[in-house]
């Protein structure tokens, strides 16, 4: 995300995360949304990366994103959409 050109950094270190029973890695974010608020000036947003790592080397990501003053609002919703994954066996 970095080499992108933004200006997203992390928001505190990595953090362990559980998803559908598989081990990961959690870390927030936050960067200049490319979105202008609704006055037409920049905004910040907060995105939140989780990865899992799957078996065979597979590491799967899920990028949440939201702007910065909306995103506690939209954090419950987002722990939910995790909460329903299920990996095959």
């Amino acid at each position: 995300m970095r080499s992108g050109g933004g200006d997203v950094t992390p928001v505190g270190d990595a953090q362990p995360i559980a998803v559908a029973g598989a081990q990961g890695r959690s870390v927030d974010m936050q960067s200049t949304s490319p979105f202008p608020d609704a006055k037409g000036r920049p905004q910040r947003e907060r995105d939140w990366l989780v990865t899992v790592t799957r078996p065979k080397g597979v590491v799967l990501y899920f990028l949440f994103i939201a702007p910065q003053s909306e995103f506690e609002r939209f954090r419950p919703s987002y722990e939910k959409m995790l909460s329903s994954l299920q990996f095959p066996p």
